[in-house]
């Protein structure tokens, strides 16, 4: 099957080879502090110390922020990686230094840039599947939708006020005499209390999403292309029979905005019948552009959703899932870019934590 159809059904097979993904080559900034406690002070010694200190730091910080499998394999080599930290810390530039008489200690603020492709490099290095050559992992086929908002209706806020207000009134008699004649008199005093209160009402938003065949073709690149830098070699999706074409998914999509379970189990029963191994579907929701006054950014919302069954036995088990999780793509200048870039950082979002969930339970 030509690429040029590949990509108009916007589903990828694929014969897994597992690598982990060098999405990007560029490195991460991370603000880090280190120390390092002397005894006796030699300032070239305890600014290496503290800058070591530092390296570790950030790369503990960058980690955290992984997809939890990808943290956990990472943890479990943490003390390895020190020893040959610059190799994923390529560059610390320290901003401010101090020497604490008081407590003995050297401090350094830095900025640390970190290599994702280093992490991903010795992941896969150190990982059963990723040792794998071409041609020996199992098929595997992979399918996002994406969806477009087409429109947001916002409700304001409703606020009901309550009012009570109560009118006392009190009567006052004054009678006096000097015997010869009196005078009688009466005052009213009128005293008003009053209450408020009330309620407050927010109503959801109405979003309307659109299935969308351009967005979802573009999505299918940037699936290729992460997947070829990973290692995967993409099949054609004529190997299987009997399923939709987009087109007839998009249909399908456009009244519930899912996918129909009858669907998802026609590509299940032909990844089954095809002798596939493992089979993901997953959508991409995207928002529309707002501005990020603070950055003096555009940015794009991407709502990513993936799921992955193991196939091998008959039976779609689910091995791997991303849940409902949001990323942003961002531009200074163009919209569409931003867009661009948003379900970019959607794939990779999916695709890195599922490798890495499929990594960790040795799958390949």
């Amino acid at each position: 099957m030509s690429i040029r159809m590949l990509i108009k059904q916007s589903v990828l097979v694929l014969s897994l080879v597992f690598t982990l993904p060098t999405w990007s080559q560029d490195l991460v900034q991370v603000k880090a502090l280190g120390s390092h406690k002397y005894s006796s002070f030699n300032k070239t010694k305890a600014r290496e110390a503290a800058l070591m200190n530092a390296k570790e730091t950030a790369l503990k910080k960058y980690i955290s922020s992984l997809p939890m499998a990808k943290q956990r394999m990472l943890q479990s080599g943490f003390d390895e990686m020190l020893s040959d930290i610059n190799r994923y810390v390529v560059e610390t530039v320290i901003q401010q230094e101090k020497r604490d008489k008081d407590t003995k200690q050297y401090k350094v603020a830095v900025m640390a840039q970190i290599s994702p492709v280093a992490l991903d490099i010795y992941l896969a290095d150190n990982s059963e599947a990723g040792t794998q050559g071409s041609g020996e992992g199992s098929d595997f086929g992979a399918m996002f939708i994406a969806r477009v908002e087409i429109s947001r209706k916002s409700y304001d806020e409703k606020t009901v006020s309550v009012s009570e207000t109560d009118n006392l009134v009190s009567l006052e008699e004054t009678s006096a005499s000097d015997g010869e004649s009196s005078l009688d008199s009466v005052r009213e005093k009128s005293l008003n209390v009053s209450k408020s209160g009330g309620s407050r009402e927010q109503k959801r938003d109405s979003v309307q999403f659109e299935p969308s065949i351009e967005i979802s073709e573009e999505v299918a690149y940037a699936v290729e292309e992460y997947l070829v830098n990973a290692g995967f070699e993409p099949m054609g999706v004529g190997d299987l029979d009997d399923v939709p074409y987009l087109d007839e998914v998009v249909d399908d999509m456009r009244s519930s905005g899912r996918m129909p379970s009858r669907m998802r189990k026609q590509f299940q029963v032909a990844a089954m019948d095809a002798g596939w191994t493992f089979l993901g579907m997953g959508t991409i929701d995207i928002g529309t552009p707002q501005k990020d006054p603070a950055r003096g950014t555009i940015r794009v919302p991407a709502t990513v959703a993936f799921k992955v069954w193991s196939l091998d036995d008959g039976r779609a088990k689910t091995v791997a899932t991303v849940r409902p999780q949001v990323v942003y793509g961002q531009d200074r200048g163009s919209a569409s870019v931003a867009e661009t870039n948003a379900y970019n950082e959607a794939v990779k979002q999916a695709m890195d934590t599922v490798v890495s969930q499929m990594q960790q339970k040795g799958l390949r």
